[in-house]
């Protein structure tokens, strides 16, 4: 494979950043499989994900989230398009199929050795900023090829739990999937002993401009005013929005600056009165 070139609801709205902006240079999808994390059917989480990463910067979220919000909005429009949203002022979304989806994003930027986590409620992105999670990797000489990629093998204890890690020392950027980070070259896997978390190689491409267009840009529309930004990128996170249709790695603009008490306040109320929580956060 060719080488790649490597208080609640009372947080402030983040208007500014001292990350800069970092161009996509290619994308790594991983299957996620959570044996510990089941699903309301029985069966362990299994979720197609997607790693943005640039020269200095990486973006880890769901690749099912973005596929699915994508073919809902086509549906929406097809359903405009013929006249079935004549005399509805309302439209319901059924969120049904969705819900088990992860709405959190992960941001890496090396240089700063800082790290986001973006958690969605309700529409709304929350950003929780830390310095990036330190890991003792032990580098052994075992090695594996992930589709003609070659690749190193690693350990660590991280988060309660003993992690191998196969990274590629021929693509120098030193994140991977989730907060795994800091070996001397992508991880392209990763998996506790276990094997009861696993991050599993799904691909590696390249990221050009025009990969991927938005069906209907409101941006680019006459008297667009600097503000203005699509539905899709509300419901997939402005963060992954930008990185998948503009191949821009940044944060996300508009987030709602929190900490890490505050999210678990967050979660905590939703967990016993969503309803009310999502009232109050709508007056914000």
């Amino acid at each position: 494979m060719k080488a790649l070139l490597i208080t609640l609801l009372t947080v402030t709205m983040t208007t500014a950043w001292a990350q800069k902006p970092d161009p996509v240079l290619a994308r790594v999808r991983y299957t996620y499989t959570n044996k510990n994390d089941t699903l309301a059917n029985g069966k362990p989480r299994i979720e197609n994900m997607l790693l943005f990463f640039g020269k200095n910067t990486s973006l880890y979220t769901s690749y099912d989230k973005i596929r699915h919000e994508i073919s809902e909005e086509q549906k929406f429009w097809a359903m405009i398009e013929s006249g079935g949203g004549k005399g509805k002022s309302v439209f319901v979304i059924d969120d049904s199929n969705s819900k088990w989806m992860t709405t959190t994003s992960y941001l890496f930027f090396v240089k700063e050795n800082k790290f986001y986590t973006k958690e969605m409620f309700s529409l709304k992105s929350y950003l929780v900023e830390e310095t990036a999670p330190t890991i003792d990797w032990k580098i052994s000489k075992d090695t594996l090829s992930f589709s003609g990629l070659s690749c190193q093998k690693a350990t660590a204890t991280f988060e309660d739990n003993n992690w191998v890690a196969w990274y590629a020392p021929s693509v120098p950027f030193q994140g991977g999937p989730w907060k795994l980070n800091g070996l001397p070259g992508l991880i392209v896997e990763a998996y506790d002993v276990d094997k009861q978390v696993c991050f599993q190689f799904a691909g590696i491409e390249n990221a050009k401009n025009g990969d991927h267009v938005r069906d209907r840009d409101v941006t680019k529309r006459p008297g667009a005013s600097p503000t203005t930004y699509n539905a899709i990128d509300q419901m997939i996170g402005r963060d992954v929005g930008t990185a998948y249709f503009e191949n821009i790695i940044r944060l996300p603009i508009g987030a709602v600056r929190s900490t890490k008490k505050q999210m678990e306040k967050f979660k905590e109320a939703i967990k016993k009165d969503p309803k009310g929580f999502f009232k109050a956060q709508s007056k914000y």
